[in-house]
């Protein structure tokens, strides 16, 4: 009776193919995380911009803007929360978005990724302001505070 002979990878191919694998990555994984963080702030704009659509809807509906609280945009979310939900989560009546990344200045090529904005009220408008630590330009080279 004839022996059949069990095929296999060899220990060489095996190497061979993980070092392939290791090097396209490589490549592969800075973008994916610039990818990553770009959607984190795209996520922010577009809460900021859905803020701004429910803050000018109530004041269409009831002929003047919700109330505003110094210390705690809490109340202002409570009255919008009939146009945006309810899924802030406050910090000691703050409202923290999570950031991609930022930039020192527009052009810049460094980027520091990860922070977070605050979304703050002044004369009844919506608007951004990093936190310490955080540089003043999201990714697509845009002034927070001027979103």
């Amino acid at each position: 009776m004839k022996e059949k002979k069990i095929r296999g990878f060899s220990v060489i191919e095996i190497v061979l193919v993980l070092g392939v694998i290791g090097i396209l990555s490589s490549f592969i994984a800075p973008k994916v995380r610039d990818y990553l963080a770009m959607a984190k702030d795209s996520k922010v704009i577009n809460t900021l911009q859905s803020l701004r659509l429910a803050n000018e809807t109530y004041y269409l509906e009831n002929g003047s803007y919700p109330e505003v609280e110094v210390d705690d945009i809490g109340v202002t979310l409570n009255a919008l929360e009939k146009y945006v939900g309810d899924n802030f989560k406050l910090e000691e009546g703050k409202l923290y978005l999570d950031i991609g990344g930022s930039r020192e200045t527009a052009d810049s090529k460094e980027i520091k990724y990860g922070g977070k904005v605050q979304v703050e009220m002044e004369n009844n408008e919506f608007r951004l302001t990093p936190e310490e630590g955080v540089f003043d330009y999201n990714l697509r080279g845009d002034e927070w505070s001027k979103l």
